[in-house]
Formats: structure tokens, C-alpha cells, sequence
């Protein structure tokens, strides 16, 4: 197995060598967790999979969880999600651009998504890239002053703020499931330690960020805003280029991302389809149960 740096990318790294469709001993699932864990973005280069194999690759990471929107999801497997504009469904921008703001995937559930998993099938000539930002810099960066007061404050997130706040172009709304009652709000720290190697990040600063827990609308608005738009500097800020039989997998407690829009398909030149796995939960390998807490 090599790993090495992604072009264009400061923090992310590739990953070749690895057949997944073939038997991956735990060593070598601790060598990728290991890479995703410090580098916050791998890129598992050609693969060929099918839905089946795909799966039991992404249970070696935690707990694959089907989407909340029931209607994303494969038929025959709830926990991968058809991501793309070839399908009759993706006519409707709702649906379409449904990921195409900053956000952190189910951190308005209140056992967030730890991990996901983009496998890329089909790739437009141009366009489809995923846009994903490097939280851990962006809370190193910040001055010690700004971290001691952010260290230990709480953030309420909510599935139905989707877009529209503290300055993003508002994402087209996707009113399917009865969120109200399925997905109430909840809270998780704003500054997050990972739970395996212990860095501190920012974490979903916007996207499904509603307020900040005993601060005043306006002031945690502004607060919010102050820090996305410090992490979503370009220093910040890599813009990955799918390939197809690639495995994207980014970590969701030092990241944000994004989809960039794209119009409907009108043929193989400019399709694009991923299959995407949301993982929840610690990986078996690591033998070990965590939670996530505020830290000073």
C-alpha cells in the first residue's frame, strides 16, 4: 500500500496498492484509518465494486446508517445513497443540489456522522467536484484569545435550517421526511477533540447551525460567521476532482464540505453518480466506544 499527498491539496492524501474487493486485514484497515484520521481526506485510487462489496468495506469503518431522506437511498441498500443527475428524481434541483452548501453530514442527529464515503461511477468532463475544508487548520490558526472563548460553548444544529445562514447562498429545501418529529434539534460542541487522535477542530460551524447554547441570536450569529468565514479561507478550502472507481472518504469531525452544482445530465459526457455511505459509530478494529465532548 503507498499513500501519498494529493496534488492541490494540503491536507488530504492518496491511497493505492489496496484491492477492496478483495480480503483487507485489520492491519491494513488501521493503516487507512490511521492516514484518514491525521490527513482528513484519502482518496482509495481504482477500485471496482459493486453495491454488495462497497458495503462490507464501509462496516470496516463503523456503522454504515441509511440517509434520513428515505427516498435517496438504493433500493435493496438503504445505507448507500445514489448521489448524482442521472435519475429521474435529480430533474428536481431539490434533489440535485440537495449537498451544494457547507454543511457536516447528520450533525443534526445526536450520534453525528463520524465519517463518508463518496465511491465515484460516473464523472462529468467538467464540473462535479466536492469542495471540503480543513477544520483542524482553521481552529489552529485562530488566536489563543478567540480559542479560549469558543473552547467550551455548545452549538444547536437542526436538519430543517438547511442553507441560508450566517452568509451561505441558500440550498434549494428538501421538505420529504416529517423533520420536526424525526430529526429534533441538538447539540455538540463547537470545538470538537477527535475522538481517536485527540486534535481539536472546528466543528459544522454552518450549514445545519441554528444557535450557540446560552448566547444571545445575534451574538452567536455574528461569533458563527466570524469563524466560517475564517474557515472557509482558501488556505483552507481543497476542491477534489472525482475519478471514477475512486473511494473518497472524508472525516467528518476535522472537515466541512460541499457539492458544487450541477445541472441535469443530458448524456455520458457530463453524468455524474456516486455512491455515498454514512458512517456512524467507531470502527471495530479500534475495539473501543467514544463520544464527543467540549474541551478546554
Amino acid at each position: 500500500m503507498e499513500i501519498k499527498a494529493i496534488g492541490g491539496s494540503s491536507f488530504g492524501v492518496e491511497v493505492r496498492g489496496v484491492d477492496l474487493s478483495q480480503y483487507i486485514s485489520d492491519e491494513t484497515i488501521t493503516s487507512i484509518l490511521d492516514a484518514l484520521y491525521e490527513h482528513r481526506v484519502i482518496v482509495i485510487k481504482h477500485q471496482d465494486l459493486d453495491e454488495g462489496s462497497y458495503l462490507a468495506f464501509g462496516r470496516k469503518f463503523g456503522t454504515p446508517d441509511p440517509h434520513p431522506v428515505d427516498h435517496l437511498r438504493l433500493a435493496g441498500f438503504p445505507e448507500i445513497e445514489a448521489v448524482g443527475n442521472t435519475q429521474e428524481r435529480d430533474k428536481d434541483e431539490a434533489v440535485r443540489n440537495g449537498a451544494a452548501f457547507w454543511h457536516t453530514d447528520q450533525c443534526y442527529e445526536a450520534n453525528p456522522a463520524s465519517a463518508i464515503m463518496l465511491y465515484a461511477l460516473k464523472i462529468p468532463q467538467a464540473g462535479g467536484e466536492t469542495l471540503i475544508a480543513d477544520m483542524r487548520s482553521a481552529y489552529g490558526d485562530l488566536n489563543q484569545g478567540l480559542k479560549d472563548r469558543i473552547d467550551r460553548l455548545v452549538v444547536r444544529h437542526f436538519y430543517s435550517s438547511t442553507g441560508g445562514r450566517y452568509g451561505d447562498t441558500k440550498a434549494p429545501p428538501i421538505k420529504t421526511i416529517a423533520q420536526e418529529d424525526r430529526l429534533p434539534p441538538v447539540l455538540h460542541p463547537l470545538v470538537l477533540r477527535h475522538p481517536v487522535t485527540g486534535r481539536k477542530s472546528l466543528y459544522a460551524v454552518t450549514g445545519f447551525t441554528t444557535a450557540i447554547d446560552g448566547m444571545a441570536d445575534e451574538e452567536a450569529a455574528a461569533l458563527l460567521q466570524t469563524l466560517k468565514t475564517h474557515a472557509l479561507g482558501p488556505k483552507y478550502v481543497y476542491s477534489h476532482r472525482h475519478a471514477a472507481g475512486d473511494i473518497t472518504i472524508i472525516d467528518q469531525f476535522q472537515t466541512l464540505h460541499s457539492a458544487v452544482p450541477i445541472d441535469r445530465a443530458t448524456g455520458s459526457q457530463d453524468a455524474r453518480l456516486l455512491w455515498r455511505i454514512g458512517i456512524k459509530n467507531a470502527p471495530g478494529v479500534l475495539k473501543d466506544e467514544w463520544s464527543l465532548e467540549a474541551h478546554p
